[in-house]
Parts: structure tokens; C-alpha cells; sequence
């Protein structure tokens, strides 16, 4: 389908725009900009082959026959110029606010590079110099457009919405058939949570130049968000058909093979970026994650010092400098990093468990269970977060509280049972939604409050107001879903969940499909979603959960053990849930001996679990010797569920042995 689609913007995209972008930008040896000297015949030859390669998007050849060309005459302005232009293509702003020097030193005019000493200094994080110079009343019209798309992107980046709107809007009136612009637009329309019109606008930066990188990449990178990691991959390796070496694809390219476990190409990709780039920090941050992943901290650790610091602040290079410290023991230096990490995402369940499991390890325990409350007092929580949290109540003799927590765990979150209370009151959030009734971070907790506090009426009225103002907002569809489910109209909520898929196929997305689906008694459709959702996204713990279930239930018992036994090397053995599924498989296959070691250990996790006490039971219950503790587990799963009638059919098979 990818393929389908580039060649159809290629049959009707218009090949006269194209094609005078370049004759305006790199045909032929310019005249002059400023007679310091019109380049001696090495130089202009040097400049001729400079451009060819500037046609051909070949930007790094296109630098060394500039650096010939300025060798050859060192006051050759219109070289330095067109230098500076190829070293701000390969985002070296240093380089390039020192060719423009120099140029200007030579005699050229300072208005006329203005916007690209801005764009240089946008490059190196110097915001007000930048800002200073896009915004000067002296830029050349010519020029104008291209800074304010720069001045659009700063204000972007300093997260002044307004002015990068109104930046771009003048661009657009300026430089409308700029592809670049479009693909800035797109990131700007993404960042407002607009993820249908960033679709659109990408769109249109491909449709007027299908060789653009910078827009195949943005249009992969979309629909990895989109569909899941696979889906962006056509578009990636398209894009570098055109250019194998220009290190932005390539480090979004390694990025995405090693978020879908494909670490070997992720390792090989790093390094070329590394043999291109020697200094760039992300190609020794994945090769850190690589590491990290393998148990090899202190070399993770070497790797992660090899980026300067560059990244420290960036939520994934967090998030790995929390599991190095995790994995070599240092939990409060991996409280301190998931900490900062927590308060960057508050969402990121991923990152609210491993806080509480740092700080959980460091020894605070009541920390540990204020961290997960967000993730307990819902349902849908992951078990991991519910067996935690379960472990810190019981840490704090809060035992009653913990039962209740760990059957959660044990049983798939069947249930609302929310054992901790709420950290922010209602009345408190309400407030907060009324003064800001336009910004969604005030509005949503405010509707899942309301929510969680069973006042569906007025919970279904503010979603309902919220989707309709924000169209294309995934979060938006989802609230509407969530409410319209709890309501019983589940109609209303697969139309929600389809309209929030079309935006973002993502994992909340995906497991609210698989419930309501599920709800209405469409196994089938449920099944169909978690396989295309893990088509693109083949590692997700949440949909190879998902899908082990399916199999489960089906009786599928050999591909259930490839699944379980995937995620219980990915994940341990603390998770009752994938044990107790193993030991319900290879009962299934009468692999007795590995059904019961598999039951044992779902048990020494979760032994007040009904759901693990029986399955543990029928394992036990195959071997003849084991007749005796089957029964007393089987007694036990009756007496903590006593209306389950499969547990008590199960019970009668073994009193009848």
C-alpha cells in the first residue's frame, strides 16, 4: 500500500515545480553577490560540479567541491554563501555562521543572509540571536519567507505556539510551494495535538516533491505513530534510496528497527551514523540501549558518556540511565532518573513503574505506592503496576488493601475495585477544567474524575464538548469511548475508538477496541485488532499479552507457549498472569512436569489468587501423586470465588478421583 501511494503522488505531482525549485536554487554559477571576486576558473569549476551534486540532493559531495571552490579563491563570496546554505542542510550551524562571517567580512551585505545567520543560530539553541536576526526589518523579500518558516520553527521550539503559528502562516503566504515548509507545518500541527492535519500537511510537502527526505522521513516518522513502528519503515528505506547517508533519516531509520526488537540492523545503522557523524549522540545512545538491554551496564553506562550529555534531559536517555543505574543496584541515583523522567510524562506507566519499583527497592514502600495510584485507581492497569503496588501496600501493613490489589493482578484487572483513594479531589480538578474549559490538560483529568467517581451524565457531556473541538485529537475519541463503554453503548464507543484509530492506532487505542469488542461478544473482531495492531508493532508487551489470551482461550496451547514464553524472558517471572497462562498451556499439551513448575511459581506470586490456585490445581491434578494439594488448591479457588462454575466443576473431578 506504501509503494502504491508514492506512486501516485508521482504520476500527479506537477514535474514544472519540481523542477524549478532547482533551477532557481542550483543552476548554473551565479554572478557575483558582492565583486570582492567573481572566483577564478578553479574555483567556478569547483562551484559547477558543487551544485551539480546540490541537484542531485548529494549535499555532503556538494561541501567538499565548495571547500575546493573557497580553497581556490578564499574571497569568493558566492562560495562561502553556498557553503553556509549545504553546512545548514547538514545541521552545522557553527560552521555555517562562520562561512557567513566571513562572507560579510568580504563586503556582502548583512541583510541579505539574515535569514540564514538566523537559521544558524537556531541550529546552535541560541534562541534570541536567532530571533533577532529572522525578525529584522532589512531581510530581502526573496528571503523573507524562508525566515520566517525558521522563525515559525524557533518559536516552535521555545513552545510559543502563537508566534509559530502566526510565523508559518506568513511563510505561507510567502513560500507556499516549499516542501520543507509543509513538512514544519506538519510538526507544528502534530505538536498541537492536530494529528490529522499534520497527515495533511505532510501530504502536500510529499505531493510537491517526491524526493523530498525531510518529508518521507516526517511522513514515516507520522505513521509510526499512527500504526505502530512497522508502518513507517516503506517510507524510511524509500527516503534513503535518495540519500543512504544523511544521518536524520538514518538515526529515526535504527531507532525504529530497535524499538521492534531488530537489534542487530539497529547496531549496524549506529555505527555507520557514528562513521558519518563521529560525534552524533544518539547513534552511542542506542548502541547504549543495546547494551543496557543485555545485562551490560557498565558498558551502557561508557556509551551513554560517549553522547557529552547532550541528551540528558531527553525522556528515552532517562529512561535508560535509570535502568543502568537499576541494573547495577544504585536505586536512589534510578529514583533520581525515573523521578525527572515521571515528571516530564506523567503518563508513562512504564516509567511510573519503575519508579516504584526503585524506590519499592530503596525502601520506600508508601512512595512507591503513591507513585502508582494513578495507574491502581483504573482499571485496565497493568499487572505488573497492580502485583507492585500490592507488594507496597502489604510493606505498609496495609494488608486488607493489598488482597484486594493483588487478586486485581492475578485476575487481568476484571474489575473497577479501586483500593486507593483518588490523589486530587474532584471539586479541586473541577475548578481547574471551568478556569481553562479549552485546554484538554485541565479538561481530562477533570473527565476522568468524573469518570472514575460514577457521574457518567456529566463525564459523557464534557467528552462529548471536548471531541467536538478537537477533531483530530486520538485523546479526545477516547474519552467519549471510555465514557459511552461504561454507559453499556458500546456502538457509540467502536465509533470513538475508530475515529481516535484513524488518528493513532496506539496501544491504549488498541486494548480499549479489544474490551468493547470483547463486551459485545465479537471474539473474532477482538483477535483481528490485537493481530493487525501487532502486524506494526510486533513487540508490544500489552498485544502479545493480548493475543497469548486469545490462544488461551481457544485451546491454541503450543503457539500460547511461544507467546508467554516470549514475554516471560522479556518480562521475568513476577507476573502471575504469564504464569499462570504457562501453566494452563503445557497442562493443555500434558507436559505435566513444566505445567507444575510453571504453577508453582505463579503461585509463590499470587497465592491469594483464585484464578492462579486453580490452574495451578489442574496441573497438579494430572499427576496422580499430587491428587491431595490439587484438591486443597481446587477448595481454595471455590472458597475465594465461590459462584465460578468452572472452579467448582473442577473441584467435584478431583474429589471424585
Amino acid at each position: 500500500m506504501m509503494i502504491s501511494r508514492f506512486q501516485q503522488w508521482r504520476l500527479f505531482s506537477k514535474p514544472v515545480v519540481l523542477a524549478t525549485m532547482l533551477a532557481v536554487s542550483v543552476v548554473g554559477i551565479p554572478s557575483a553577490i558582492f565583486a570582492a571576486s567573481e572566483g577564478n576558473g578553479e574555483a567556478r569549476e569547483a562551484f559547477a560540479k558543487a551544485e551539480q551534486f546540490r541537484a542531485q540532493r548529494d549535499i555532503r559531495s556538494a561541501r567538499i567541491e565548495l571547500m575546493n571552490a573557497i580553497k581556490a579563491d578564499p574571497e569568493w563570496i558566492d562560495a562561502r554563501v553556498a557553503q553556509a546554505e549545504v553546512l545548514l542542510g547538514l545541521y552545522d550551524g557553527i560552521a555555517a555562521e562562520a562561512e557567513i562571517d566571513r562572507a560579510i567580512s568580504l563586503g556582502l551585505d548583512p541583510a541579505r543572509v539574515r535569514h540564514l545567520l538566523g537559521h544558524a543560530l537556531f541550529l546552535q539553541g541560541k534562541p534570541q540571536k536567532a530571533r533577532d536576526q529572522l525578525m529584522a526589518d532589512d531581510i530581502p523579500a526573496r528571503h523573507q519567507g524562508y525566515a520566517a518558516r525558521i522563525m515559525g520553527k524557533l518559536a516552535l521550539q521555545m513552545g510559543d505556539g502563537q508566534l509559530a503559528s502566526q510565523s508559518f502562516n506568513r511563510a505561507m503566504e510567502l513560500d507556499r510551494q516549499n516542501p520543507d515548509l509543509w513538512v514544519d507545518i506538519a510538526r507544528f500541527r502534530a505538536d498541537s495535538g492536530d494529528q490529522a492535519g499534520a497527515t495533511n500537511a505532510v501530504d502536500e510537502a510529499v505531493k510537491l516533491d517526491p524526493d523530498n527526505i525531510r518529508a518521507l522521513q516526517y511522513r514515516g516518522e507520522l505513521l509510526r505513530f499512527q500504526f505502530g513502528l512497522g508502518a513507517s519503515l516503506p517510507w524510511f528505506e524509500r527516503a534513503l534510496e535518495i540519500d543512504p547517508n544523511d544521518v536524520p533519516l538514518l538515526t529515526e531509520y535504527a531507532a525504529t528497527l530497535g524499538d521492534m526488537g531488530r537489534m542487530t540492523e539497529m547496531l549496524a545503522i549506529a555505527r555507520k551514523i557514528i562513521s558519518l557523524d563521529s560525534r552524533n549522540p544518539r547513534a552511542f545512545f542506542m548502541q547504549a540501549v543495546l547494551a543496557a538491554r543485555a545485562g551490560k551496564y557498565g558498558l551502557a553506562r561508557r556509551l551513554m558518556h560517549q553522547t557529552g550529555g547532550a541528551m540528558d534531559n531527553v525522556p528515552a536517555v532517562l529512561l535508560v540511565q535509570g535502568i543502568i543505574e537499576h541494573g547495577e543496584g544504585n536505586y536512589n541515583a534510578a529514583v533520581d532518573k525515573f523521578g525527572r523522567l515521571v515528571s516530564i510524562q506523567p503518563s508513562n506507566r512504564q516509567a511510573q513503574n519503575l519508579l516504584a519499583r526503585s524506590l519499592y527497592l530503596a525502601g520506600s514502600a508508601l512512595d512507591a505506592v503513591e507513585v502508582l495510584k494513578p495507574q491502581v485507581n483504573r482499571t485496565g492497569a497493568d499487572p505488573y503496576a497492580l502485583w507492585l503496588a500490592g507488594r507496597g501496600l502489604e510493606a505498609i501493613d496495609e494488608r486488607v488493601q493489598a488482597a484486594g490489589v493483588l487478586n486485581r493482578a492475578a485476575v487481568h484487572d476484571s474489575g473497577k475495585e479501586s483500593a486507593i483513594a483518588a490523589a486530587v479531589p474532584l471539586g479541586i480538578l473541577s475548578g481547574e477544567a471551568q478556569r481553562n474549559p479549552n485546554d484538554a490538560r485541565a479538561v481530562v483529568p477533570y473527565i476522568r474524575a468524573l469518570y472514575d467517581a460514577g457521574d457518567l451524565a456529566t463525564a459523557y457531556a464534557e467528552a462529548k464538548r471536548l471531541q467536538n473541538g478537537n477533531p483530530g485529537a486520538s485523546d479526545a475519541h477516547i474519552l467519549v469511548a471510555d465514557v459511552a463503554a461504561a454507559m453499556g453503548n458500546y456502538d457509540e464507543a467502536l465509533d470513538a475508538l475508530g475515529q481516535a484509530r484513524s488518528i493513532r492506532f496506539s496501544e491504549p487505542v488498541m486494548l480499549r477496541l479489544v474490551e468493547v469488542t470483547r463486551a459485545k461478544g465479537a471474539l473474532q473482531q477482538s483477535g483481528e485488532t490485537v493481530a493487525q495492531f501487532l502486524n506494526y508493532n510486533p513487540s508490544n508487551i500489552a498485544g502479545l499479552r493480548w493475543m497469548a489470551y486469545a490462544h488461551l482461550e481457544t485451546g491454541s496451547w503450543s503457539v500460547a507457549v511461544h507467546l508467554l514464553e516470549n514475554l516471560r524472558k522479556r518480562l521475568g517471572e513476577n507476573d502471575a498472569l504469564i504464569m499462570a497462562g504457562l501453566t494452563q498451556a503445557y497442562t493443555g499439551l500434558g507436559e505435566t512436569e513444566k505445567a507444575i513448575a510453571a504453577g508453582r511459581i505463579a503461585y509463590r506470586v499470587q497465592p491469594s489468587s483464585p484464578v492462579v490456585s486453580h490452574l495451578y490445581g489442574l496441573a497438579l491434578l494430572a499427576d496422580e501423586g499430587r491428587i491431595g494439594d490439587a484438591t486443597s488448591l481446587l477448595e481454595k479457588a471455590v472458597t475465594i470465588m465461590p459462584e465460578n462454575p468452572a472452579y467448582r466443576a473442577s473441584l467435584r473431578r478431583a474429589r471424585a478421583i
